[in-house]
C-alpha cells in the first residue's frame, strides 16, 4: 500500500496527460461528449491532488514536477483548442477579454525565459484557485451548457498571472513550492539579507 502511495502522484500525472486526446478521439470515432466532459472534473482532481500526495509522500521530484506542467499544457491546450473549435460561438462578446488573457499570458512566460530560462513553477495557490472556473468553463463547453464561468476564470487568470509576474521580478532564481505572493516576497526579503551579510 506505502508503495502504490508513492506512485500515486505519477498516476495522477500520466492520467491527466492520457486525457489530453479524449475529445479529439471522440469526434474522430463519433463517441458522446459527455464522456469527454466527464474526464475534465477528474483531470482537475489529479491536478490538485498529485502536488498534496507528493508533498506528503516526499516524493516530490524535479522530475515529477516537469511531468506534472507538461501534463498540465497537454490537457488545458488540447481541451482549449477542441471547445474553441466546437463551441466557440457561446463565447460571442467574450473574445477582446480573452485575447486580452492570452496575451497577458504570453507576456508572463516570455519574462519567465528571459528571468530563468525556463517557465516559472511557484505553484502559487491561486494558480490552483483558477484552475476551478478555468475547467469548470470546459466542463460547461463540452457539455453543451451555458459558460457562465468564463467571467470569474477571465477575473482569476488575470490576479493569477499578475502575482506570477511580481515573484518573477522579485526572485532571481528559479524556485518552486511558494504558496503566494507574501511567501515569495519574504523569500525575496531572505535572499536580501543573505546576499548582505554573505
Amino acid at each position: 500500500m506505502s508503495r502504490l502511495l508513492d506512485r500515486l502522484p505519477w498516476l495522477l500525472v500520466l492520467f491527466r496527460a492520457a486525457c489530453a486526446p479524449a475529445p479529439w478521439l471522440a469526434w474522430l470515432f463519433g463517441a458522446a461528449e459527455l464522456i469527454v466532459a466527464a474526464l475534465i472534473p477528474l483531470a482537475l482532481l489529479s491536478d490538485v491532488f498529485d502536488g498534496i500526495v507528493a508533498r506528503r509522500r516526499g516524493v516530490a521530484t524535479e522530475l515529477l514536477r516537469r511531468a506534472d506542467g507538461w501534463a498540465d499544457l497537454a490537457f488545458v491546450l488540447s481541451y482549449t483548442g477542441y471547445v474553441l473549435l466546437r463551441h466557440g460561438e457561446a463565447l460571442d462578446g467574450w473574445w477582446p477579454w480573452i485575447a486580452a488573457l492570452g496575451g497577458y499570458q504570453l507576456l508572463a512566460t516570455a519574462q519567465d525565459f528571459l528571468r530563468y530560462g525556463r517557465g516559472a513553477c511557484f505553484h502559487f495557490n491561486s494558480s490552483k484557485l483558477w484552475a476551478i472556473p478555468f475547467y469548470g468553463v470546459l466542463f460547461q463547453l463540452v457539455a453543451g451548457l451555458q459558460p457562465w464561468l468564463i467571467g470569474p476564470t477571465i477575473v482569476m487568470g488575470f490576479i493569477t498571472l499578475t502575482e506570477r509576474i511580481i515573484a518573477v521580478r522579485l526572485i532571481p532564481v528559479w524556485l518552486q513550492d511558494q504558496p503566494h505572493i507574501f511567501a515569495a516576497l519574504k523569500t525575496y526579503r531572505e535572499m536580501g539579507r543573505k546576499g548582505r551579510t554573505a
